[in-house]
């Protein structure tokens, strides 16, 4: 795991309600929605908005104080031209099981923080990608099925949450500046 990934994980924990990884993917997600909803506000602003969603017991003042560098690095992430952004998931040595049940604690918390920003969606795929993630929202694996294609799809389903994120937080930041 590398110094930022540790980083961003430890704040997280702090941040989570518990340590459960599911907790701690729910947690990233719904910052990251917020971020996306709203791409230009402040840290100061997110966590007001952190503080109103109820997430763990932290007062925004006690958020920004603590984790205000650790949100900056989120949002540049998010910004990166290099798109650098990751969802925050167990590491593949974690049974499947686990990971596709963060992947859908992911998928909520980010529906929930990108909801409670009121964005604005105007194209068709941006509203497609916010369909497709309302369905991951609801993964599961299946033990009857093959492993090896579970696991491959698993991966794909990664990859376009990673994207349709970053296809949302771009629309969202265009769209503020249309306006």
């Amino acid at each position: 795991m590398t110094t930022q990934q540790e980083s961003k994980l430890a704040w997280l924990l702090a941040l989570a309600a518990d340590s459960a990884p599911e907790s701690v993917a729910e947690t990233h997600a719904v910052v990251s929605g917020l971020l996306c909803g709203q791409p230009d506000q402040d840290e100061e602003a997110l966590a007001t908005h952190l503080a109103a969603l109820q997430v763990g017991d932290w007062t925004s003042q006690r958020i920004l104080d603590q984790l205000g560098p650790a949100l900056s690095q989120l949002k540049s992430e998010l910004a990166s031209e290099d798109m650098d952004f990751r969802l925050l998931l167990p590491t593949e040595d974690r049974p499947l099981e686990e990971r596709t049940r963060c992947l859908a604690h992911w998928c909520s918390g980010f529906l929930t923080g990108f909801g409670a920003t009121g964005p604005t969606i105007r194209s068709e795929e941006a509203g497609d990608a916010l369909r497709m993630i309302e369905q991951i929202a609801r993964a599961a694996t299946d033990a009857e099925s093959d492993q090896e294609a579970e696991e491959g799809a698993y991966v794909e389903l990664v990859e376009f949450v990673r994207m349709a994120i970053l296809l949302l937080r771009e629309e969202c930041r265009t769209g503020a500046t249309r306006h």
